[in-house]
């Protein structure tokens, strides 16, 4: 099979699917462009085995209640069951009444078309191919997005749980131009308090890192013992705790903020990125985390936060205002 698949959806998985494909940075080769096809290629791949088994308990679960209330053949009752279950994938696909009026074309890709035609040939059950790829697609997009990404990189995930489990180093390659190649010690997998992405944890010889998944491209588990000192599991701990995508360094000091009346509200509101407090006093807040997060975070909140200490905080927000100053300063 070499011509594309026409498949319709609901306005609602159509948008999912656009957004991870952006999101998980699945671009075409100008950098710009959207590889919806990609994301969809690597889905297919990597989900195909879950969903059909998933299909299958439900197909076993419904004859198992079926069967012992009716005389149907085998064949009926397979049909029947098939038919239930389908249209269980319906309710998944179009749960609020949507209509499937969105068109996603398929484009069999050297990866995707042997799973494809294999997926033709014993998997439908009745079903047309954009029927059976308009459910898998439902049940991928009601997945909250950092099983999604589990999804979509699945055989990176399984790498790396592999090398954490036997105590392993890696050798990754990633698309950030800075470290395109690395040497590192896994040590979790850890998904963002928002669950919008993963994040690898790890160590090097200069401390402790964090890696998006997404922008992993390869994994292959080294000879190498993984080495964590306790001061690097303390760091790693700490990520997990308070955002795996903020790099803690070794024995980060505290972090006293303290807030105006609006800052509290705004601490109350925002909550992407928001750090937590180990001791609140008044409007003075603790923090014993990354101090990324707390220069990303409280850079939002201008006049109404105030880093009381460590001065080096301090000092990167202050610069930081001070730029942005700087640069209404200079308009003409």
């Amino acid at each position: 099979m070499t011509e594309k698949l026409k498949i319709y959806v609901t306005a609602r998985i159509a948008e999912i699917l656009l957004k991870d494909a952006e999101g998980f940075e699945f671009f075409k080769s100008d950098g710009r462009t959207v590889n919806k096809n990609a994301l969809l290629t690597k889905l297919i791949v990597n989900y195909h085995l879950k969903f059909a088994r998933e299909q299958e308990e439900t197909i076993a679960f419904l004859k198992k209640k079926i069967a012992p209330v009716t005389r149907l053949a085998a064949d009926a009752l397979d049909s029947l069951c098939y038919g239930i279950c389908e249209k269980l994938n319906e309710r998944v696909a179009a749960s609020n009444g949507e209509k499937f009026d969105k068109l996603i074309s398929l484009k069999p890709t050297k990866e995707s078309e042997p799973l494809i035609n294999y997926i033709e040939q014993y998997s439908l059950a009745g079903r047309t191919l954009s029927e059976y790829f308009r459910s898998m697609f439902a049940a991928y997009a009601s997945l909250p997005q950092d099983k999604r990404e589990e999804i979509i990189f699945k055989p990176q995930v399984d790498a790396i749980l592999k090398a954490v489990k036997e105590k392993k180093q890696i050798f990754i390659t990633t698309k950030n131009n800075r470290f395109r190649r690395m040497e590192i010690s896994p040590y979790s997998i850890a998904n963002s308090k928002e669950e919008l992405h993963l994040y690898v944890l790890a160590t090097q010889p200069r401390g402790c890192i964090t890696v998006r998944l997404s922008r992993i491209t390869s994994v292959v588990q080294l000879p190498a013992e993984a080495k964590f000192t306790q001061e690097n599991i303390a760091a790693l701990q700490k990520m997990i705790k308070y955002g795996p995508q903020f790099r803690c360094r070794d024995n980060e000091d505290e972090v006293l903020v303290k807030l105006t009346a609006a800052g509290i509200e705004k601490f109350r509101k925002i909550y992407v990125h928001r750090p937590i407090p180990i001791g609140v006093e008044g409007d003075f807040y603790r923090f014993d985390c990354a101090h990324t997060q707390i220069v990303q975070y409280f850079s939002r909140f201008g006049a109404d936060a105030e880093i009381i200490y460590p001065e080096n905080v301090r000092t990167e927000i202050y610069n930081f205002h001070r730029r942005a100053a700087n640069a209404y300063d200079n308009i003409n």
